[in-house]
């Protein structure tokens, strides 16, 4: 566990809540990030993140010190963001992103920062990408997120989900496929 997280749980649970306040500062974005990809909905992303935290303070005297509080936190999260989709039972759907306009057309730049088109292609780009993840079945949603999004490593996935390093891996590995698939189908690699 970062040593930080440590000095912070160990305050919080000595009933310091401006200490919980800064673990929820450090996490906020992240745990905001990774619920919202899973549930594309910003104010539900919203709401899941703040009964993340909630869940997290009141469970904090049944954290295993042993463990990273990252994952830990993380794993909150992700359950309780399953949970949300099995009660409202939505199922994926996969999400038409439109042809690849891009394709040769020549930009020219006089500097080296990028042009505002260079941003806008970069931005759908980015929304495609996501519409694209998040079309995914869940349980290859959350590994692609937190690997990619995270930056998780395979073992930090597994103790987060609970799942052996194989299964993520295969996870992962599938969910690739399905989203080479899902470019091909739509024109593009």
């Amino acid at each position: 566990m970062n040593s930080d997280d440590a000095l912070l749980v160990d305050r919080c649970l000595k009933g310091e809540e401006r200490a919980f306040g800064l673990l929820l500062g450090r996490y906020r974005r992240p745990v905001y990030s990774i619920i919202y990809r899973m549930v594309g909905n910003a104010e539900e992303a919203q709401d899941l993140a703040q009964e993340a935290f909630i869940r997290a303070f009141r469970s904090l005297p049944t954290y295993d010190r042993s463990r990273s509080f990252s994952n830990w936190l993380f794993k909150i999260a992700s359950n309780l963001t399953i949970d949300y989709h099995r009660k409202r039972k939505l199922k994926t759907v996969s999400l038409s992103v439109g042809e690849d306009d891009e394709e040769g057309r020549e930009i020219e730049l006089l500097d080296s920062t990028p042009s505002v088109l260079d941003d806008i292609l970069e931005n759908e780009e980015a929304s495609r990408t996501e519409a694209l993840v998040r079309s995914l079945p869940e349980p290859y949603r959350i590994v692609v997120l937190l690997r990619h999004a995270q930056d998780m490593a395979y073992e930090e996935i597994a103790e987060t989900l609970s799942l052996p390093v194989g299964t993520v891996k295969a996870r992962l590995h599938r969910a690739r496929a399905m989203l080479k698939q899902k470019l091909e189908s739509l024109g593009r690699e």
